[in-house]
């Protein structure tokens, strides 16, 4: 009797994990499918567009790549979706771009997504973005969105160890107050050079919501590790005082300039941030003088 009751249980439980292996096949399958779908459109029309990075000082130090998507008005926006995008897309996406670039000694950041650094062609792409960009210095920029398992941890360190090596930067884009956000990165902060937060995740309606994390607990992180701060989605004078205050050296946001069509506009590579008030498509920024010869070009301010 007792060995009939095991019989029947081993074959429930066999029967169970078939069903779950299926269910997550087919969820897995379905959800591909959609991501191959959004992307293989042919109408779909992607492109980068440009911002500046600023230092405290408000000259021009970097540019980052900010994916955008057109739609049948004419306007850009955001892309519905950024994961399944393959490598290859990327390279052609930005093998436009590349070509308006000016040639200038600045950074160039790209956000990549998990997978794509894990693809095996990103060693290629890392030595041909640099061979492209040159002068520019090459950052790629990632935005932990879940915990890795230490097996998927260790392969991803050794994909951006080895790009270091190059001597490409690593960034963390949009820290926020949560703090899945810390546990998302903690065991990356050794390789990583900058950390990247926005003003909108730190900004309260109601003075008594509760932020896990302020932006003064990355600013410490950030000096603590070693690691360069900017402070994205600076849109008035207010939030610049905030970055002056906590003395965040390297800025971006609307206050300095919007994102920029620079395949249809081109960019004026000249040193100064565009005032985003007076001119949302153009930048207009002059020649680097040497006046910040006694910057340190990591921390921003004089040694």
């Amino acid at each position: 009797m007792l060995w009939q009751l095991g019989v029947r249980l081993f074959i429930i439980f066999w029967v169970i994990v078939a069903f779950f292996a299926i269910w997550v096949a087919r969820f897995y399958y379905a959800t591909r499918k959609r991501t191959n779908d959004y992307f293989d459109d042919p109408d779909l029309k992607l492109q980068y567009f440009i911002q500046e990075q600023v230092n405290y000082r408000g000259k021009v130090i970097g540019y980052e790549c900010l994916l955008r998507q057109q739609h049948h008005d004419g306007t850009w926006t955001l892309p519905k979706q950024l994961a399944g995008m393959p490598l290859q897309r990327v390279v052609v996406l930005l093998e436009e771009t590349f070509r308006h670039l000016p040639v200038v000694h600045y950074s160039l950041s790209i956000n990549l997504t998990y997978e794509q650094i894990m693809d095996p062609n990103f060693p290629l792409f890392v030595r041909w973005a640099i061979s492209k960009i040159d002068p520019m210095d090459l950052v790629i920029e990632y935005h932990a969105t879940q915990q890795l398992h230490s097996i998927r941890q260790k392969q991803f360190m050794r994909q951006i160890t080895n790009a270091k090596e190059y001597g490409v930067r690593i960034a963390i884009d949009n820290a926020d107050s949560e703090l899945t956000s810390l546990h998302n990165i903690e065991w990356l902060l050794p390789a990583v050079d900058i950390l990247k937060c926005s003003m909108r995740s730190f900004r309260k309606e109601d003075p008594n919501v509760w932020l896990d994390l302020n932006l003064q607990f990355w600013n410490n992180l950030a000096k603590d590790n070693h690691i360069s701060l900017y402070l994205m989605g600076i849109e008035d004078a207010k939030d610049e005082a905030l970055a002056e205050q906590l003395q965040i050296d390297f800025r971006q946001g609307y206050l300095f300039g919007k994102p920029v069509n620079e395949i249809e506009t081109g960019i004026e590579a000249t040193g100064h941030a565009t005032d985003a008030h007076h001119n949302d498509q153009t930048l207009q920024v002059t020649v680097n003088d040497g006046g910040d010869a006694t910057a340190d070009p990591v921390n921003g301010r004089p040694c």
